[in-house]
């Protein structure tokens, strides 16, 4: 008997696992170049970012947002903040030249602080 639920707990951990929904990484992706990678936590940010786009001849990220942004915060790989830049802007650009090569993780504080938008960054080169 014993044997019997254990088999039964496990299959359905199987299926309920095999079925769980998970989005693939592709859709939270916003830039994908050889230099850069950026990406939402979850697909709902993505309609935040109007324009998302590195600019490998300036060498800089550019983003265009629905919500105004007041300030932007940098946090490296270990969770530390890095930098807090007033924006007071829809349209900002960050030059790559301020990250070295790892990963990174970008807040944008949106107006009245209600929210922060958080991306993804990866610095490859």
């Amino acid at each position: 008997m014993k044997t019997l639920i254990v088999t039964i707990i496990f299959a359905v951990t199987m299926v309920s696992s095999s079925l769980a929904s998970v989005t693939p990484e592709s859709e939270l992706s916003l830039i994908a170049s050889p230099t850069v990678e950026l990406s939402v936590v979850n697909v709902a940010q993505k309609d935040f970012f109007q324009v998302a786009e590195y600019n490998a001849t300036m060498d800089v990220l550019h983003f265009v947002t629905a919500d105004y942004v007041n300030y932007l915060q940098i946090f490296d790989e270990a969770g530390k903040l890095m930098y807090q830049l007033p924006v007071m802007s829809k349209k900002l650009k960050i030059s790559k030249n301020m990250f070295e090569t790892g990963a990174y993780k970008i807040g944008f504080i949106t107006k009245n602080n209600t929210t922060i938008q958080f991306t993804n960054l990866t610095v490859n080169e």
